[in-house]
């Protein structure tokens, strides 16, 4: 693990200037409160978390000066790389399926999510209508769902063809939507559900349950990694809060709020 503590600020020393964070709502409210502990350890640091605006808009928002530190669901791609941008892995957290408190089923197989994405399956065993919650095709959490199997794939395909189905724009809007839509059934992150206040419960997959233990062990294979994007050259507020993360602070509250600390390389 890598241990680059932040010291406390000595009375009178002036905080940098305020780092902005947004991108993918995956991390959004777990950043929040990253933020506000690390400047309860150092008071220098300053940490304003923008609305969830996604992966890709992060990225673009870092290259055109709007944010300077971006969420993404994936690493930096051809293009990107090109950009004078710099990434960093900080976490990887378990990618579910979580469905509402009135949903009385505890976990979910390969075959069962097949058949509600194909239309095979309509009801939950009491009866209720199963209402799934997609996300937008070119998003990270439907590449995501596609990396499962072919099956999984073909059957997302088919359910994003369907009229009338629920699409959630944003992580944010995924949670919002399966708290609020009796039946719902989507994919998610154990960071999201632990940091946000909705009534979710995570499904066990393939009769593994999605917690940081069996992602570090390897029994959990669904994984969404959180990538931090930034301009290179890193301005101090983003070093400094980059070298909270990697302490042991910081990587302690990463893995209470559902997400498995990287080791990585401080910010140049």
């Amino acid at each position: 693990m890598l241990a680059v503590a932040c010291a406390l600020a000595a009375p009178g020393v002036s905080a940098m200037e305020p780092v902005r964070v947004g991108g993918t709502g995956s991390a959004v409210a777990a950043m929040a409160r990253l933020g506000d502990a690390a400047t309860a350890q150092d008071a220098r640091i300053r940490v304003r978390v923008l609305p969830s605006m996604g992966s890709t808009g992060a990225i673009q928002a870092v290259t055109d000066g709007a944010l300077d530190l971006g969420m993404s669901g994936r690493p930096l791609r051809d293009g990107e790389q090109t950009l004078g941008l710099a990434s960093r892995e900080v976490a990887r957290t378990p990618f579910l399926f979580a469905v509402g408190p009135r949903v009385g089923v505890p976990g979910l197989t390969t075959e069962e999510l097949v058949a509600i994405y194909q239309g095979e399956r309509l009801t939950w065993p009491d009866g209720q209508r199963i209402r799934p919650v997609l996300r937008p095709r070119s998003d990270a959490d439907t590449d995501l769902l596609r990396s499962i199997s072919p099956a999984v794939a073909g059957a997302v395909d088919a359910a994003s063809g369907r009229p009338g189905m629920l699409v959630a724009v944003t992580n944010t809007e995924c949670n919002e939507m399966l708290a609020r839509s009796p039946g719902s059934i989507g994919p998610t992150t154990l960071l999201q559900i632990r940091s946000e206040s909705h009534p979710l419960r995570p499904l066990h997959w393939n009769g593994v349950q999605p917690t940081v233990e069996n992602l570090a062990s390897g029994r959990y294979p669904l994984v969404k990694s959180i990538h931090l994007v930034f301009r290179a050259p890193a301005s101090d507020g983003v070093r400094h809060f980059l070298a909270f993360l990697g302490s042991p602070r910081g990587q302690t509250l990463l893995r209470e709020l559902g997400a498995l600390p990287l080791d990585f390389a401080p910010a140049d």
